[in-house]
C-alpha cells in the first residue's frame, strides 16, 4: 500500500506540470493559423523575455523553498510563504514593466500583445507551487493552478480562433495567476496579501539566498533569453528555433515532476540518509533524461506539424540537437538537487556564471552563422559547461570547501 501511495503521488507530480505544458499547445495552433510565423515569433520572444524575468522575480524560492517547507512546522511554513509572496511580489512589480518594454522594442510585429504577454509571464513568478511541493500536496497544485490556467488559456485559444486580438493571450495568463493566488489562500489558509512584517523577514531570508538568486539571474541568459538573443542577431531564425525550443521546454516542464517530488523526499531525510538520497536523485534524473531525449528527438517533428498547423516544420536534425540539450538539463537538475541537499546551493551560482559566459558568446556567434542549429549548439555548450562545474563542486569540492561536506540537519 505504501508503494502504491508513492506511485500515485508521483503520478500527480507528472500530471501537474503536464497540464501546464500542454495548455500552450492549445493556443499555438489558433495563434499560428491566425497570425502566421511572425505572430508566433513575437509570442516566442515575449515568452523568452517573460520567463527570464519570472526567474529573476522568483528570487530563488523555487530552489531552496521546498526543502525548507518540508522541514518547517505550521508557523514556520506561514512565515516562509508570507516572506516569499512579499519579496516576489515586489520584484515582479519592478521586473514585469521592464520585460514588457524590452519585448516591445525587440519584436517587429504585435508589439502591444507581446508586451502584455511578457508582463503576464513575469508574474508567474508568484506561483505558490514551490510551497505546495514542499508540503507534498500535489493535488492542491492541480486544482489551484493547473486547472485554472488550463481553463483561461483554452478560453484564449477559442477567442483567438474566433477572431479575438492576440492581446487576449497575455490577459488570460495574468488572470490565471491572480485566480491561483486566491485559490491557494482558500486551500491553505495563507494570506493573499502578506503582512507588513513579511517584507522585513523576507529581506532577511533573501540575504541568505543572495548567491543563489544572483546565480539564477545569470542563468536566465542561457536558459530563457536565447530566443530573444536570436531575435536580435538573426530574426529569420526565430520561428524555427522558437518552435523547437518551446516544445523542448514543455517536455522539460512535464519531466520536472520527478525533481519536484524528489525535493520533499530528500528534504525530509537527515544525515547519511539525505546524502544517499541526494546522490540517488542524480541517477534518477540522468536515466529519465536518456529515455525522454530519445523520445523527444523522434516525436517532436510530428508534434510540431500539429501544434504549429504545418506552418513551422521541425526536421529531425533539429529535434535531435534539441534532445541533447534536454538530456543535459535533466542531468543538471539532479546535480542541483544534490548541491542544495548537501549545503552547497550557493555554489550553483558558479555553475550558472560559467554556463552564461559560454552560452552568450556561443549563441550570439553560432546563431548568426548557422541560424537555428547554431543557437541550439550554443545552448548545448552552455548547459554542458554548467553541468561540468556542478559535478566538480559536488564530487571534489570537499577538498577545498571547508565545512561544507557535512550535512545540515
Amino acid at each position: 500500500m505504501a508503494r502504491l501511495k508513492q506511485l500515485r503521488t508521483l503520478l500527480f507530480y507528472f500530471l501537474i506540470p503536464g497540464i501546464s505544458a500542454v495548455t500552450p499547445l492549445l493556443v499555438y495552433p489558433a495563434l499560428t493559423i491566425r497570425f502566421g510565423e511572425n505572430g508566433f515569433a513575437s509570442v516566442a520572444i515575449a515568452q523568452s523575455i517573460g520567463y527570464a524575468g519570472s526567474v529573476i522575480a522568483e528570487l530563488g524560492w523555487g530552489v531552496l523553498g521546498p526543502q525548507r517547507i518540508a522541514r518547517a512546522d505550521k508557523a514556520g511554513r506561514a512565515s516562509l510563504y508570507g516572506s516569499a509572496l512579499a519579496t516576489k511580489g515586489t520584484a515582479s512589480l519592478i521586473v514585469a514593466p521592464l520585460a514588457a518594454i524590452a519585448t516591445a522594442l525587440i519584436v517587429t510585429d504585435h508589439q502591444l500583445a507581446a508586451g502584455i504577454l511578457a508582463f503576464a509571464t513575469v508574474t508567474m513568478a508568484l506561483s505558490p507551487s514551490w510551497y505546495l511541493v514542499g508540503a507534498n500536496r500535489p493535488l492542491t497544485i492541480l486544482w489551484t493552478e493547473g486547472i485554472p490556467r488550463t481553463v483561461m488559456l483554452v478560453g484564449a485559444a477559442v477567442g483567438i480562433a474566433l477572431g479575438a486580438p492576440l492581446e487576449l493571450y497575455g490577459i488570460a495568463t495574468l488572470v490565471a495567476v491572480v485566480v491561483t493566488l486566491c485559490l491557494v489562500s482558500r486551500a491553505t489558509g495563507e494570506r493573499v496579501i502578506p503582512h507588513r512584517a513579511s517584507f522585513g523577514t523576507g529581506r532577511a531570508v533573501l540575504r541568505e539566498q543572495l548567491p543563489l538568486t544572483f546565480g539564477r539571474m545569470v542563468s536566465v541568459i542561457y536558459t530563457s533569453l536565447p530566443i530573444a538573443i536570436v531575435g536580435v542577431v538573426n530574426p529569420g531564425a526565430v520561428a524555427l528555433y522558437g518552435a523547437v525550443e518551446r516544445l523542448m521546454r514543455m517536455a522539460l516542464s512535464i519531466l520536472s515532476g520527478v525533481p519536484s517530488r524528489l525535493q520533499s523526499w530528500i528534504g525530509v531525510a537527515t544525515g547519511a540518509e539525505r546524502l544517499r538520497r541526494s546522490r540517488l536523485s542524480i541517477l534518477m534524473n540522468v536515466a529519465l533524461g536518456l529515455v525522454c531525449s530519445v523520445g523527444f528527438a523522434l516525436v517532436a517533428p510530428f508534434v510540431a506539424s500539429i501544434v504549429f498547423a504545418g506552418r513551422i516544420p521541425i526536421p529531425f536534425s533539429i529535434s535531435a540537437l534539441s534532445a541533447c540539450v534536454l538530456l543535459t538539463i535533466c542531468a543538471s537538475r539532479g546535480f542541483g538537487l544534490s548541491l542544495v541537499a548537501e549545503g552547497r546551493s550557493n555554489w550553483i551560482a558558479a555553475a550558472n556564471i560559467v554556463a552564461a559566459l559560454v552560452g552568450v558568446g556561443a549563441i550570439f556567434s553560432l546563431s548568426s552563422l548557422l541560424g537555428a542549429p547554431g543557437a541550439i549548439l550554443g545552448e548545448l555548450a552552455s548547459e554542458v559547461a554548467g553541468l561540468l562545474v556542478q559535478a566538480i563542486i559536488l564530487y571534489f569540492g570537499h577538498r577545498w570547501i571547508r565545512g561544507r561536506d557535512t550535512l545540515d540537519d
